[in-house]
């Protein structure tokens, strides 16, 4: 894994302006870091400084010669660029002059590890808690004026983004927040150093609920797409340049393995600094492809096969200043700044000519923590709208590189009137449905097949054996129609069948069943937007047959277990003065068939022995993972996953009022004794009109 040491301070800063009550407040970042030097508007981190040699051998003597701790804090993968610590009480910005004039000219850069200083305001409207409006719902949500204005449901018709992941780099998200549900790849928290890249704090104390915010955006204009979160803002929404280059090499090649397909096809930056930052822009470079980066004497190794278009916020200072890194002008970056619904500038925004598009940016209604929805206003808001639409182009055409999309994006861009000074607002359904000239669906395309069961299944982009195996599998019929058509029902059902979904999603289910038995009026024990995050909490960091993946998944399991026992939807119904006897029972009355006389009475005797939250986890694992419950609840089970798998949705939901549709395939599945084959239950959701329209209508 990329980190071996990180702490927690400030970095870039968020760039959004609060809308409260409907009245776009003056535009603010947070401050500085206490623990990071303030010079005027610079601000970095004290002690330290990041330099990229031209030779990693000469470290040593660099650091001798200028006063530096020869071992790094960090070094950024293999490449000569390193993290070190000042000797004394030089300051970074003059240690970094003093490396620049390296008379043996060894140092390609050095330069502070910049934090944000507090260009646009004090951030004390984020304590007084006004950062967003409260209200609103998902209705509200979907049917807000920024998805009409950039004609998202014209290009929803070509394609939802299914198969492609935008990475966003924020404060975090609500894991649990259901306009997030099933859109959620495993993240990372580069703040604190974890796999939990949750939001911390409360509106309180910062910007909570800003990656949230944004991560609903990007669902909204992308909805199919998956959302790799990676939290690389405090609580204060500050943190440093170093860390915001590890996680766009990180959103690139999540595993550190280049052979797998699991990296972000865009990555999007909501935030925003005054300082310009070599080491981020040649990070950014390699993300997008642009050679024109690197000079030819010092190339550098890429940093994956995989590569992303980056769109950044332009910031809300209200000023043509330039902001990094969306002023960086790298090829397959996009800066977005803000507009209004007449299609006028924000007056917050930035413009100016490093400004790449504009995007919706005011009275932005998405999510927020504990499930609610807010009103936000701001650059911040824009960025992601955009991050979304690059999804849907890449995914209706995946041959085109970074700098195509860029491009594809600002010339199709709508300039409202030629009277009005603004750059062109950006029109998703212009820079994608002139350009579709075939008919053929993408997912009929093995690989694109492949990828995607990996995707809703088991919540994760492919390893490169395994799309490898199921790919050549399908394509190993040639020209056989009718054996591509059986494979690829095989295929599917195997991603059901297989150990990683069976100790995962079915686990999930399982545990709900033994909790809580069947929903209040439904044939099913879980409901889609619950499933989806507590399958995703579980297949953290697992990839069955690589590395400690059974430690891990177990370490989940019991992690799950106690999680679930300590929710208030389960203390409801299991008050703390229940007896073991009681909570045992209430557990097998959900099974749908009784257990052993020894079983109940060693369930029993153990929770005896250890009546707390752990003990109780431990009971209900037991009972959930009962062998004749996997039994009994497979076929519903399977019929379960189809639509939460295919469908992304719940059986009565979408074009079925009930669950007619699900206990016809449930009935079909058992006449058939479990072959889905014979019961054609499979190849009826995988040729369905509703599964391909995800695809492409």
């Amino acid at each position: 894994m990329y980190r071996t040491y990180l702490r927690p301070f400030a970095l870039l800063a968020l760039v959004l302006s609060m809308l409260v009550s409907g009245v776009p407040q003056t535009p603010f970042v947070a401050r500085a870091s206490d623990s990071s030097v303030v010079n005027g508007e610079d601000a970095y981190l004290p002690g330290e400084i990041n330099v990229k040699l031209f030779r990693a051998s000469d470290l040593v003597g660099v650091a001798q010669a200028f006063n530096l701790d020869p071992q790094p804090i960090e070094q950024f993968g293999q490449r000569s660029i390193f993290r070190l610590r000042i000797n004394g009480n030089t300051d970074p910005q003059a240690k970094a002059a003093q490396l620049q004039a390296d008379p043996q000219l060894r140092v390609e850069f050095a330069e502070p590890n910049f934090t944000a200083g507090s260009p646009e305001g004090s951030g004390l409207s984020w304590s007084a808690g006004l950062s967003w409006s409260a209200g609103g719902d998902s209705v509200a949500y979907a049917t807000q004026w920024a998805p009409d204005k950039m004609r998202l449901d014209e290009a929803h018709r070509i394609t939802r983004g299914a198969g492609t992941i935008v990475a966003v780099l924020d404060t975090g998200v609500d894991r649990r927040h259901p306009a997030l549900a099933g859109r959620l790849l495993a993240g990372y928290d580069f703040v604190d150093n974890d796999n939990d890249p949750s939001e911390k704090g409360s509106q309180l104390t910062g910007p909570y609920g800003h990656g949230t915010h944004v991560a609903g955006l990007v669902a909204l204009a992308a909805p199919e797409a998956k959302i790799m979160p990676l939290r690389v803002l405090d609580e204060q929404g500050v943190g440093n340049m170093w860390v915001l280059s590890e996680a766009i090499r990180y959103a690139l090649d999540p595993d550190g393995n280049p052979a797998s397909d699991d990296g972000a096809d865009v990555i999007n930056l909501s935030l925003a600094t005054l300082h310009p930052s070599n080491i981020l822009k040649e990070i950014i470079g390699d993300a997008c492809d642009d050679a024109s980066i690197v000079p030819a004497p010092t190339p550098t190794p890429g940093l994956a096969p995989r590569n992303a278009v980056v769109v950044v916020a332009a910031g809300n200072r209200a000023s043509t200043f330039e902001m990094y890194p969306g002023a960086e002008r790298v090829h397959g970056e996009l800066s977005v700044a803000a507009s209004k619904i007449d299609d006028t500038l924000s007056a917050f925004s930035q413009r100016g000519g490093w400004v790449s598009v504009t995007a919706p940016g005011e009275g932005i209604l998405s999510s927020v923590p504990g499930g609610q929805y807010a009103t936000w206003a701001g650059t911040s808001m824009s960025a992601p709208l955009v991050a979304g639409q690059a999804a849907l182009v890449r995914a209706a055409f995946p041959a085109l590189t970074p700098e195509d999309v860029e491009e594809r994006i600002r010339e199709t861009s709508a300039r409202p009137s030629p009277e009005q000074p603004v750059k062109r607002r950006v029109d998703a359904a212009n820079s994608i449905v002139p350009f579709v000239t075939s008919t053929a669906n993408p997912i009929d395309a093995s690989e694109n097949f492949v990828r995607q069961n990996y995707l809703d299944f088991l919540n994760r982009a492919p390893d490169a054996g395994g799309l490898s195996f199921w790919k050549k599998e399908i394509e190993d019929c040639g020209g056989d129609a009718a054996c591509a058509d059986f494979k690829r029902v095989n295929t599917s059902a195997a991603f059901f069948l297989s150990i990683e979904f069976r100790d995962t999603g079915y686990f999930v289910y399982r545990m709900h069943k033994a909790a809580f038995g069947d929903l209040a009026g439904a044939p099913v024990p879980v409901r889609f937007e619950e499933f989806m995050p507590d399958t995703q909490q579980i297949g953290e960091g697992v990839r069955v047959g690589l590395g400690d993946w059974a430690a891990r998944l177990e370490a989940n399991m019991n992690a799950y277990a106690l999680d679930m026992v300590t929710r208030a939807k389960f203390k409801s119904e299991y008050p703390s003065n229940m007896t073991p006897s009681q909570f045992v029972s209430k557990l097998i009355g959900h099974l749908g068939f009784m257990i052993s006389l020894d079983e109940r009475s060693a369930l029993i005797s153990e929770l005896s022995r250890n009546n707390t939250d752990a003990g109780r986890a431990s009971v209900l694992r037991k009972v959930a993972e009962h062998p004749e419950l996997a039994r009994l609840e497979l076929n519903r089970a399977f019929v379960l996953m189809q639509y939460f798998g295919y469908m992304r949705r719940n059986p009565n939901e979408g074009r079925d009022a009930d669950f007619r549709g699900y206990n016809f395939w449930l009935q079909k599945l058992d006449d058939n004794a479990g072959d889905f084959h014979r019961a054609q239950m499979v190849k009826a959701f995988i040729d369905s009109i509703e599964y391909r329209a995800r695809f492409r209508q």
